[in-house]
C-alpha cells in the first residue's frame, strides 16, 4: 500500500493528475479478470514513475528555495553596505565633517569590497547557467599554469592573506604546462584559493606545484582553516550549497564556487581530491590527465 502523499504545490498537482490519468488509461486498456499480472506490472511502474516524479518536483523546489535564498543574501548584503557608506558620505561632504581624507579612503574601500562581491556573485551566475545550458565554449591551447594563471592569481590574493596575517606562500617543483582551457583553469584556482583565504583565520594557505607518481601536473591547494565536515564533504559539489545556511552564517558566500570547480574539472579532463577535518585544514588537489 503506499504511503499518503500530500500535495502543496500546483505544478506537482498537475504533474501527479497526468499520471493518474495514465494509470486508469492504462487499467481500462487491460482486462483485469483475464491478465492481472499485466496490468500490476503497468501498475506498479506507474507507481514508480509517480513516485519519481514526486521526488524530482521536491528536489527542484528545494534548489529554487537554495538559490533565492542565497543570491538574495549575496546581493542584498552589499548592496546595503554600498547604499549606507554612500549616504554617509553625503551627508559628511553636505555638513562639512570631513577633517581628513582617510575618512573618504575608509568608506570608499568598503564600497569597492561590496561591489566586487556583487559583480563575483553575478559572474558564478553567468557561469554556472552556461555550464548547465551546453553554451559553455571551451578554447583548448598550451598553457603555462605558472605565468598564465598561478602566479597572477597568487598577487591578487596575495593582499586578502596579508590583511588576514595569514602566511600564503606558493611552491614549484615542476614548471607545469598543461593543454587546456584557459579560462576555466583560472576559475579552478580563483575559486580554490578565494575558499582557502576566506575559510582560514590563521596559520597558512600554500600552493604547491609538482608531478603526481603517473607524471601527470597536480596542483594542490592547502589551508589551516576551519575544515569541513565527513558529512557536508558528500554534497560539497552541490550547486548552492554551504554547510551553513541561514543569515546567520558566519561566511559569505553563493554556495556556486565549488561547483564550478567541479564542472570546470571536467572540461579538462582534470581530477579534483579533498581531504580535510573539521577545525583542521582542508587539502584540494587538482590533477591534470591530458586531452586527447
Amino acid at each position: 500500500m503506499l504511503n499518503r502523499i500530500y500535495i502543496n504545490d500546483v505544478d506537482e498537482k498537475n504533474l501527479f493528475e497526468e499520471v493518474a490519468n495514465d494509470i486508469a488509461y492504462a487499467l481500462h486498456k487491460f482486462d483485469l479478470q483475464n491478465d492481472k499480472q499485466i496490468a500490476e506490472i503497468r501498475l506498479k511502474k506507474m507507481v514508480q514513475e509517480l513516485i519519481k516524479a514526486k521526488d524530482d518536483a521536491v528536489k527542484a523546489n528545494k534548489l529554487k528555495s537554495e538559490f533565492l535564498a542565497q543570491m538574495s543574501h549575496e546581493i542584498r548584503s552589499p548592496l546595503n553596505i554600498i547604499l549606507n557608506y554612500t549616504n554617509f558620505i553625503k551627508i559628511e561632504l553636505d555638513e562639512g565633517n570631513f577633517d581628513t581624507s582617510s575618512d573618504l579612503k575608509g568608506s570608499f574601500e568598503s564600497i569597492e569590497i561590496a561591489g566586487n562581491r556583487i559583480i563575483r556573485t553575478i559572474n558564478m551566475i553567468l557561469n554556472i547557467s552556461e555550464l548547465q545550458t551546453g553554451s559553455y565554449e571551451p578554447v583548448y591551447k598550451n598553457i603555462n599554469l605558472k605565468q598564465d594563471i598561478l602566479d597572477p592569481v597568487f598577487r591578487q590574493y596575495k593582499v586578502n592573506a596579508i590583511s588576514k596575517n595569514i602566511d600564503f606562500s606558493i611552491h614549484y617543483d615542476i614548471l607545469p604546462t598543461v593543454y587546456g582551457d584557459e579560462y576555466s583553469i583560472g576559475q579552478i584556482f580563483s575559486n580554490l584559493i578565494d575558499n582557502a583565504i576566506k575559510y582560514t583565520n590563521k596559520g597558512f594557505v600554500k600552493i604547491r606545484v609538482f608531478s603526481s607518481p603517473d607524471k601527470s601536473v597536480a596542483i594542490r591547494v592547502e589551508d589551516s582553516g576551519i575544515g569541513i565536515s565527513q558529512e557536508y564533504l558528500e554534497k560539497i559539489f552541490e550547486p548552492f550549497s554551504q554547510e551553513e545556511q541561514g543569515y546567520s552564517r558566519s561566511y559569505d558566500g553563493n554556495g556556486l564556487g565549488l561547483a564550478l570547480v567541479k564542472r570546470y574539472c571536467t572540461i579538462n579532463n582534470a581530477e579534483i581530491d579533498i581531504r580535510s577535518e573539521k577545525a583542521k585544514g582542508s587539502s584540494f588537489q587538482i590533477t591534470f590527465n591530458g586531452l586527447e
